[in-house]
């Protein structure tokens, strides 16, 4: 049965993820059809540069809290039902690693949506909802650094190749000198944070090469 409900919700993260918060924004507000405009990418960096710098703010904000709030829908699901008598313990479905774990078919449906022949966005804010539900510091302190390497140095690529990083290496940092945060997290979840950062590189060179920028 758990594993049956852990299918079952693998299946959702990834439809989730596959529903364009750009592609919907752009549609009800624009009229305009954002695969073919600009770089044709359904992110926040396309409608930011070449549509309206407020409309890809919203979207970029709307996809930190598209994937955060889903995490928060599906933990405390999770937890209600864990505390109904059953015999199933479903507990573990929602216990960091695995919640992560979630998460990250979330990303992939971003990035490689079935519904657009596996061509979607970098994922970027998504990634920064993800990380956050689970090392919300780390998260707030890179995001900081990121908005002031665009707004002063105008270093969007950097900025983001920042947010990939940063965040599992502060998590590190945080975890050494906070004794707060080592009650929330096990050690072995912070090499799982640098895992996800590598494959959230990966899939952004997947996306590249759709682009045919290398």
């Amino acid at each position: 049965m758990i594993f049956l409900v852990a299918a079952l919700l693998a299946i959702l993260s990834y439809a989730y993820g596959s529903l364009s918060t750009a592609r919907i924004i752009t549609k009800s507000f624009r009229s305009l059809n954002i695969y073919k405009v600009g770089s044709g990418l359904a992110d926040t960096e396309n409608i930011y540069s070449n549509i309206s710098k407020p409309l890809g703010v919203l979207v970029g904000a709307l996809d930190v809290v598209k994937s955060y709030v889903f995490l928060l829908i599906v933990e405390t699901i999770l937890r209600v039902i864990s505390n109904v008598d059953t015999p199933y313990n479903f507990s573990v479905l929602y216990s960091s690693t695995v919640l992560l774990g979630f998460g990250v078919i979330m990303l992939t449906g971003h990035c490689l949506p079935i519904t657009n022949k596996f061509r979607g966005g970098r994922g970027i804010f998504t990634y920064m909802g993800l990380i956050g539900y689970f090392a919300f510091y780390p998260m707030l302190i890179t995001a900081i650094i990121a908005v002031l390497l665009v707004t002063i140095y105008r270093q969007i690529r950097f900025a983001q190749y920042l947010i990939v990083i940063l965040p599992a290496i502060l998590a590190q940092v945080f975890y050494s000198f906070f004794s707060v945060f080592r009650k929330e997290l096990p050690p072995h979840f912070l090499v799982i944070l640098l895992g996800v950062a590598f494959f959230m590189g990966i899939l952004n060179i997947i996306v590249s090469k759709r682009l045919g920028e290398f």
